[in-house]
């Protein structure tokens, strides 16, 4: 029995793992030889973490990965132009499709333990209407 459990524990930690390799973040396009470019817009959601040590920790265990990036079309981090429709359709809708998924987002974006106002203050965040 026990050897039965271990076994499902890797194959469901190896499962994770590839989901979430394709969230990982891209390369960063400004550091480029030859490119020009100071900063680029997908640099910033990258540097972006939040002020408050409870949060930014959640952040960096469940957001961080796709949102810095825009990996899967998530909405990158304080990009106003990627949450401006989505904060059209009001903060419910925001925490609903938080919870339950959306798209490629899964449910409770990998943050299973987290409230309800967290999942606020990291939407409030990612958003940039919160730092």
């Amino acid at each position: 029995m026990r050897f039965q459990y271990r076994i499902l524990n890797i194959l469901l930690s190896t499962t994770i793992l590839l989901g979430l390799s394709a969230c990982g973040p891209s390369p960063d396009p400004s550091s480029k030889a030859g490119n020009g470019a100071s900063q680029s817009v997908a640099s910033t959601p990258r540097s972006r973490m939040p002020s408050d040590s409870a949060l930014k920790s959640l952040y960096i265990q469940s957001c961080y990965g796709c949102h810095s990036s825009g990996a899967a079309g998530a909405p990158r981090s304080g990009n106003i132009a990627d949450w401006a429709p989505r904060l059209q359709k009001g903060m419910d809708v925001l925490l609903h499709n938080t919870i339950h998924g959306i798209n490629s987002m899964p449910p409770k974006g990998m943050c299973i333990a987290c409230s309800d106002e967290e999942f606020t203050q990291l939407i409030l965040f990612l958003s940039g209407q919160r730092e």
